[in-house]
């Protein structure tokens, strides 16, 4: 991390999400991190994941416990839970630079040299 503290996902239970509904959520989110920093508690909106067919979407943050909490009250987010979440070693940080390093699958052709 970059010293903004430990990542959490809140994890959120909503039957029906569309992309408008998301959206504004990661508005709210941000938007209520970015308060929180004003007022010098560290905290980062990293994004969110939607996982349609589970009807589940999980809000990634960074920050210490307690600033994730109330940025994620004050945006209204669904959570059931927040818990901590860790990245694999490969992986980039969310609006890292470049895309995601990912190992090819098995099932996956690799690419011959022209």
């Amino acid at each position: 991390m970059d010293g903004s503290g430990v990542e959490y996902v809140a994890e959120c239970f909503w039957p029906g999400v569309g992309e408008a509904e998301l959206g504004a959520l990661d508005e709210r989110a941000r938007a209520s991190a970015d308060a929180l920093v004003e007022q010098g508690r560290p905290v980062r909106y990293l994004g969110s994941l939607l996982m349609r067919t589970d009807e589940v979407v999980l809000c990634l943050f960074a920050g210490d416990a307690d600033a994730v909490r109330t940025a994620a009250e004050r945006a209204h987010v669904p959570f059931e839970r927040i818990v901590v979440a860790e990245r694999s070693s490969w992986s980039e940080p969310v609006g890292g630079v470049g895309p995601c390093r990912s190992r090819p699958s098995a099932h996956q052709p690799k690419e011959e040299p022209s």
